[in-house]
C-alpha cells in the first residue's frame, strides 16, 4: 500500500512530498491549479499500468513510497522515462515501447481512424487525439487493455479505484466487430446511461447472487443432515443454545430488512435435553446458511443508515433483491431514481461505490466528494467515510475545495499551498 508520494516539477513549477495519514484518510486541499486532481490521475495512471499518461505530464520525477519498496519514475526528455524499483535495474521507455504495433492494429478496427503520425480522429464525434491522449482513454476506459501491453514494463502497484467528480452519467462503448476492417457507425456508437439506475440493477443482482448461493449450501445441508445427526456424538448447553439461537433471530430479522434471508425462523425452537445433540447440528446449519449474507448484511445496514441519516425530503429507502434500491414519496409512491435532486444522486452513488465496487486493501481516490451536497450533508461526509474505511479496510485520498468537508479534522489535512511555503 502506498505510504507517501514525491513529486518534483510537477507542471514545472511544482514541488510536493505527501505522506499519507495514518488514518486511513488523507484529504488533499490548495487553491485551483496547483494540482489535486492531477496527484489523484497520477496515482491511479500508475496503478493501471497507463505509462502513456506520463509522457503527456509535465513532470521531472514521481517517486511512489510504499512499505517495502521505493518506485520511481524519472522522465529524462519529452519522449523518454525511466522507471526504477528496488533492486532492479533502470528501465527506460520510449513512447514506441509503450503504444506497440499492437495496440495501434488494435485501433485500426476501432472507430478512431489515424490521420497524420501522431493524430487520430474519432469519426462519430470528429474529435482530435495524439496517439498519446487516445491511448489514455482507453486505458482508462477500460485498464486491461494498457494492463495487457505493460504488465512487463513496471511492477504491480496494489489495487486503486478512482471515483472521478463526473459520477451520475457512465458512458459505454458500443458493440463492435474487431475483426471487421469496415467502419459502421451503428457498432460503434456511444452510450450514456445513469449511474445511480445501473447500481440499483448490479445490487438487485448481486443479492440474488447471495440467495442462490445461500440456497445451494442448504440445500447440501440439508441432504446430508439425516446423516450428520446420527454421527454428532456432542451435546450443546441450554446456556450455549439460548446465546446463539438469540445471535441467529437476530441476524434473520436484519436479514429480512432487506428481503435477504434464505432461513425461516423457527418460533417455536426451544432447548429440551432430549434434544441437545439434533438442536447443535441445527443451530451449526443455521449458521453456515446465514454465514453467506454476514458481508453483504454490513454493507446493507451501513448503506441505509447513512442513507437514512441524510433524510432525503419526503422519501424514504427501500432495499429488496428485486429492485435492488429505491426510494418511495411519503404516500407510497416509488420514485424514478434519476427524480432524485443531483446532490441525493451523488449521496447514494458515493457511497455503493465506496461500500459495493471497492475491495479490502484498495487506495480509494475521490475527487470533490462535496459535488452538489448541502452544507449540512457535507459536515457528515467525513463521518461516513471514516466509518466506511473501518469497515472496508481500506486507505482513502481525498480532494476537496470544502471546509465543511474538514470539519475538525484538520490533523487529516495536507494543503498543497502549504507544502510549497516549506520548500
Amino acid at each position: 500500500m502506498l505510504k507517501k508520494i514525491r513529486i518534483e516539477g510537477l507542471f514545472k513549477k511544482f514541488n510536493y512530498e505527501i505522506e499519507l495519514k495514518e488514518e486511513g484518510i488523507t484529504i488533499l486541499t490548495g487553491p485551483n491549479g496547483y494540482g489535486k486532481t492531477t496527484i489523484l490521475k497520477i496515482i491511479y495512471a500508475f496503478a493501471i499500468k497507463n505509462l502513456a499518461f506520463f509522457f503527456q505530464l509535465p513532470f521531472k520525477e514521481i517517486v511512489f513510497a510504499q512499505e517495502n519498496n521505493e518506485i520511481r519514475l524519472s522522465k529524462k526528455e519529452p519522449d523518454t522515462i525511466e522507471i526504477h524499483w528496488g533492486n532492479k535495474k533502470s528501465l527506460t521507455l520510449t513512447k514506441e515501447d509503450i503504444i506497440p504495433k499492437a495496440i495501434r492494429r488494435f485501433l485500426e478496427n476501432s472507430p478512431y481512424r489515424q490521420i497524420d503520425e501522431n493524430r487520430w480522429i474519432d469519426r462519430r464525434t470528429g474529435v482530435f487525439y495524439t496517439t498519446e491522449n487516445l491511448f489514455t482513454q482507453l486505458a482508462e476506459s477500460d485498464p486491461e487493455i494498457q494492463a495487457k501491453y505493460s504488465k512487463k514494463h513496471i511492477p504491480d502497484f496494489g489495487d486503486v479505484y478512482l471515483i472521478r467528480e463526473q459520477r451520475l452519467i457512465r458512458k459505454h462503448a458500443g458493440n463492435k466487430r474487431r475483426n471487421s476492417p469496415f467502419y459502421i457507425e451503428e457498432e460503434t456508437r456511444e452510450s450514456f446511461s445513469n449511474t445511480i439506475e445501473e447500481y440499483a440493477m448490479e445490487l438487485s443482482k448481486n443479492i440474488n447472487d447471495k440467495l442462490a448461493n445461500a440456497s445451494k449450501i442448504g440445500q447440501e445441508l440439508d441432504s446430508s443432515f439425516p446423516r450428520r445427526l446420527f454421527d454428532e456424538t456432542t451435546l450443546v448447553s441450554e446456556e450455549e443454545f439460548n446465546r446463539r439461537y438469540d445471535v441467529i433471530k437476530e441476524k434473520q430479522k436484519s436479514l429480512s430488512l432487506y428481503g435477504l434471508s434464505a432461513t425461516k425462523e423457527d418460533s417455536h425452537t426451544s432447548f429440551k435435553m432430549e434434544n441437545a445433540k439434533a438442536l447443535l447440528v441445527y443451530l451449526n446449519d443455521t449458521e453456515k446458511k446465514l454465514a453467506v449474507f454476514d458481508d453483504m448484511l454490513q454493507k446493507l445496514q451501513l448503506f441505509s443508515n447513512i442513507l437514512n441519516e441524510r433524510q432525503f425530503v419526503f422519501k424514504q429507502l427501500e432495499i429488496s433483491p428485486d429492485f435492488g434500491f429505491r426510494f418511495k414519496t411519503a404516500n407510497s409512491e416509488v420514485l424514478s431514481l434519476t427524480d432524485l435532486s443531483s446532490g441525493e444522486q451523488q449521496e447514494v452513488v458515493l457511497l455503493y461505490e465506496l461500500l459495493f465496487k471497492v475491495n479490502p486493501n484498495t487506495l480509494v481516490m475521490i475527487d470533490e466528494p462535496e459535488i452538489s451536497l448541502h452544507v449540512a450533508w457535507q459536515k457528515e461526509v467525513l463521518n461516513d467515510f471514516l466509518k466506511i474505511i473501518k469497515l472496508q479496510k481500506i486507505t482513502v485520498i481525498t480532494a476537496t475545495h470544502s471546509p465543511q468537508i474538514i470539519g475538525d479534522h484538520w490533523d487529516l489535512v495536507v494543503d498543497l499551498w502549504d507544502l510549497l511555503k516549506e520548500n
